[in-house]
């Protein structure tokens, strides 16, 4: 029993550096806030990287991406804030775990969502590995958990480009889910989005499964990536 508490006590800690000493996130206050002519998408993750909140939108369509919303918002709660952009959405909701705001839809897909909740019992992060990369040996780990018979082989990936490091740990017994929450804790990520609708992820390579949001100067900010999901919409 004692030996099952502490797993559990150092696998929280695995996700703490980011948590400790910032008090509850939700309770912030926004001061001033405004979005008009964009997407509810847009909106979000506009919101996140001007209040520094790790965020995860795990679920998007064409009319979230290019619907526009208007949003203006003074001395509010984070969580009012969120409420007041999904009010503009269909079936969103949001909560916060492992760390991080996560969005979600009742219209999300259940096969992307099986992924997401895939656990991978070993997944090592070397010492100065990559957004990029460890994003690319994460997606592999998903592909031999899917298929067994993968293991051993080589695999490719987009590694090219910048990108900041992730904290060096090996993890255990981790959901794809997880791990992505502990990476963008852990290094300069400012979140990750879905890679297109329900209808296309985890399908390999018309779509996959997730994007990282890396702010400047690693060049892949959030206006970078919505041009990436706009070729899967």
């Amino acid at each position: 029993m004692m030996m099952i508490i502490l797993a559990i006590a150092c696998g929280f800690l695995l996700f703490a550096p980011n948590i400790y000493g910032q008090g509850n996130p939700l309770e912030r206050r926004v001061s001033e806030f405004d979005s008009k002519g964009v997407g509810l998408t847009e909106t979000l993750l506009k919101l996140s990287h001007q209040q520094h909140l790790p965020i995860a939108v795990e679920y998007l369509d064409r009319t979230s991406m290019d619907q526009p919303v208007d949003v203006s918002l003074r001395n509010i709660t984070i969580g009012r804030a969120l409420d007041s952009i999904l009010h503009h959405g269909n079936g969103y909701r949001w909560r916060l775990r492992y760390g991080i705001i996560q969005i979600t839809n009742r219209h999300a897909s259940r096969r992307a969502g099986g992924l997401l909740n895939r656990v991978i019992p070993v997944f090592e992060i070397p010492k100065g590995e990559t957004v990029k990369m460890t994003s690319t040996m994460l997606w592999w780990n998903l592909q031999i958990a899917l298929d067994p018979r993968l293991k051993g082989k080589g695999f490719m990936g987009d590694i090219m480009g910048r990108s900041s490091a992730v904290k060096p740990a090996t993890l255990h017994n981790r959901t794809v889910r997880e791990i992505l929450s502990y990476i963008v804790l852990n290094s300069q990520a400012e979140g990750w989005v879905v890679a297109g609708p329900p209808e296309c992820l985890g399908y390999t390579p018309y779509c996959g499964l997730w994007f990282f949001i890396e702010g400047e100067p690693f060049g892949t900010s959030y206006q970078v990536i919505l041009r990436r999901v706009h070729e899967n919409l």
